[in-house]
């Protein structure tokens, strides 16, 4: 097999054929290929599928096959024509390859690489063949570190998600509006006293107590990125993953026990994004309304952190056109954020802070205009401030954290997660004492709405969980402990 396959890639290379469409396939069949290894949660919807085998693969072919008609039909031509193959190849893969790598924003760095490689290819071109074959390897290699991926997302289970009760069928007593506010990496209030944030908050809190909040200085979150930590918040159970939980998008758009229950409870559901990070895979979005439609999603996700829509004019003209009815509002702000994710990115950890205590300062003047906009319009609402994670500040990069961490201010710097809830009649329920993670927030809630404290028998572990890949054998590992604990334990 191999023998013949050995022979086939000389007989290749050494003929004087020439083949305008596997030109074409190895130009775009390695990037088409790594734009899946890299980015599988974020590409992995029919639609994104077929845009990319057209943008990958297909376009080159046009472009190839009418090109090299083209030129054996103009005789003025004809000299060019052993060129054309190899520097529309070297072309093609050229702006791929840098694009993916640089950003395709970055024209004036894609243009000087792509003379380079067209001068390369005009050098080589008697030996170009042998790239060609070399590109299909990349492309074999890149789909075999693939095959991983492509299994677990055929055969993961979502079995994760089922409840060990029958909550969502639990029948509400107390109808309030409800309100999730989520600011993005907003670390929790006592974390914000200490080192490394060292940022008194005082005058913001004190608004929010004011305002009848009450603020839970514990909290933190059970997982360190959005997707992960809102995934299971959704739907009130660990999933244990530290990177890739396939599926994750869907439930955070709405197939999850949450919706479920306040829809079996006649609410509708509102989700309010400020950009469509989220739904850059194209999730079936199971809210009543959004205020992101498909058309607005980025084919290719590009510019989707850039975008920012306004969420606190359109929230009100939807409470003020909704009154009367039961309605859940989930609103999530891209603020403050967390320091540098990556390590060739990061600054010094002063100037990191110093970024985060900013971006902290803008968020906490957002969450005022949106709280006094929804007490004005819903006076005895229930509304909750959830962060989804902390800022990470006191570390250099956000990824360090997967390298193994003892020290117990920088794991809960990523962990610790800001929780305030304004109850309606400001009378919080004896049992907010429990409420520690962000895991069993919506059982809390249910357990109130539903007068059922049976619900909380069921109350998930309190543990906080990361993927650790240096200083320990790689896998998930449990960094913080039911009882507030820094532990290192491994996830079977």
């Amino acid at each position: 097999m191999l023998s013949k396959f050995r022979k086939y890639i000389e007989a290749f290379v050494a003929n004087s054929k020439e083949y305008p469409v596997v030109f074409a396939i190895a130009a775009g069949l390695y990037s088409f290929i790594y734009v899946y290894h890299s980015n599988f949660m974020l590409v992995n919807s029919g639609f994104q599928f077929v845009i990319f085998l057209c943008a990958y693969l297909l376009l080159p072919i046009v472009v190839f096959v009418i090109s090299w008609q083209i030129i054996k039909r103009l005789k003025f031509l004809s000299k060019l024509q052993h060129y054309l193959l190899p520097i529309l190849n070297a072309v093609f893969f050229g702006f791929y390859f840098i694009g993916r790598i640089y950003g395709f924003h970055e024209r004036k760095i894609i243009l000087a690489y792509l003379i380079g490689f067209t001068l390369l290819a005009i050098l080589l071109r008697k030996q170009y063949k042998k790239i060609v074959v070399i590109q299909f390897i990349m492309a074999f290699v890149a789909f075999v570190c693939l095959l991983p991926t492509l299994y677990r997302a055929t055969f993961d289970s979502d079995e994760w998600q089922t409840q060990p009760d029958a909550i969502v069928k639990t029948k509400f007593n107390k109808f309030p509006n409800i309100y999730v506010i989520q600011p993005d990496g907003y670390v929790n209030f006592a974390e914000l006293a200490k080192d490394p944030y060292s940022f008194d908050n005082e005058e913001f809190e004190y608004y929010l107590k004011k305002k009848k909040f009450k603020l839970y200085k514990n909290f933190r979150s059970n997982y360190t990125s959005t997707i992960l930590s809102n995934s299971s918040l959704f739907a009130m159970k660990h999933h244990y993953k530290g990177k890739q939980l396939f599926g994750a998008r869907e439930v955070i758009a709405g197939n999850n026990p949450v919706i479920e229950t306040l829809k079996n409870n006649d609410y509708q559901t509102f989700l309010f994004i400020e950009n469509p990070y989220l739904l850059l895979n194209r999730p079936t979005i199971q809210y009543d309304s959004c205020n992101f439609s498909m058309d607005e999603v980025p084919w290719f996700g590009f510019g989707a952190f850039g975008m920012r829509k306004k969420l606190i004019d359109p929230l009100e003209e939807t409470i003020r056109n909704n009154r009367g009815k039961r309605n859940f509002y989930f609103i999530e702000k891209i603020a403050p954020g967390h320091i540098t994710t990556f390590k060739n990115q990061a600054q010094t950890l002063e100037v990191e802070r110093e970024n985060y205590l900013e971006q902290l300062k803008e968020a906490n003047q957002w969450l005022r205009f949106i709280t006094q906009v929804i007490v004005k319009n819903d006076p005895n609402s229930l509304i909750v401030i959830a962060a989804d994670h902390g800022g990470y500040v006191g570390l250099n990069y956000t990824k360090e954290l997967f390298e193994k961490q003892t020290d117990k201010k920088l794991i809960y710097s990523a962990f610790s997660s800001a929780l305030a809830i304004k109850w309606p009649d400001n009378i919080a329920p004896a049992y907010d004492d429990q409420l520690k993670t962000s895991v069993n927030l919506f059982r809390t809630i249910f357990t109130y709405l539903g007068d059922n404290p049976k619900l909380l028998d069921n109350l998930q572990p309190d543990t906080s969980h990361s993927i650790i890949n240096k200083n320990a054998p790689s896998g998930v590992y449990e960094y913080i402990d039911s009882d507030g604990n820094v532990v290192f334990r491994k996830v079977d």
